[in-house]
């Protein structure tokens, strides 16, 4: 029988976006939170967070087989691959987890624990790995490719064909135009407009274009 149960890991903003598109999916039948332990006890938009990390292996052993990382990754994303490599070495599996606003196309290739927020879109042929954040209005044009644990911010555009590497952040209302490369380990700046190629480890923002 399908376990309709989830732990959230992380109490946090990004949390209660999430929180909020699973509490409209209406999929899971008991939800519950891990956070720093001065918040256990406390809730969530009416979800208990109900230990810190270290009750994720007696979560699991108690039956709860679903989990999903819901801390955000703006600065880095360190603490979320830490957390992956915890919650796979117990064995949980990674649902996504999509908004019912959002547009995504069947024949968009999706790896898995990644979250899809409200009125974004994942257009045909694209490819979003493992752990990514699509954040609100976002949006992944055509034969994009979207790397593991990269965080596209509120109203992020990739156009047609470009790709981001792993663990990048792409800023608010960020523009990539089509067929550029953006390097992993990369920040792009909220309002940026990428014409050119980005490598990895670099910080760009503004209009990026060569002189």
């Amino acid at each position: 029988m399908e376990d309709k149960r989830l732990v959230l890991v992380g109490g946090g903003g990004h949390c209660k976006s999430v929180l909020d598109t699973i509490l409209c999916l209406g999929t899971f039948n008991e939800i519950v939170i891990t956070d720093q332990t001065s918040l256990i006890g406390s809730t969530i938009m009416g979800c208990k967070v109900v230990g810190n990390d270290d009750i994720l292996p007696y979560l699991y052993y108690r039956g709860i087989k679903n989990a999903f990382i819901t801390v955000g990754s703006i600065k880095s994303t360190r603490l979320r691959c830490r957390l992956y490599e915890l919650i796979k070495s117990i064995g949980f599996n990674l649902p996504n987890i999509i908004d019912p606003t959002a547009a995504v196309s069947e024949s968009a290739k999706l790896g898995k624990g990644i979250f899809i927020g409200k009125n974004a879109v994942i257009n045909c042929c694209a490819e979003i790995g493992d752990l990514a954040i699509i954040n609100t209005g976002s949006v992944v044009e055509h034969e994009c490719t979207i790397g593991a644990l990269t965080h596209l911010s509120v109203n992020a555009t990739i156009c047609g064909q470009s790709s981001v590497g792993a663990n990048s952040f792409i800023g608010a209302g960020a523009t990539i135009i089509q067929g550029i490369q953006i390097g992993s380990h990369a920040v792009i700046g909220a309002g940026s407009v990428v014409l050119e190629d980005v490598g990895s480890n670099k910080t760009v923002y503004g209009v990026v274009k060569s002189k």
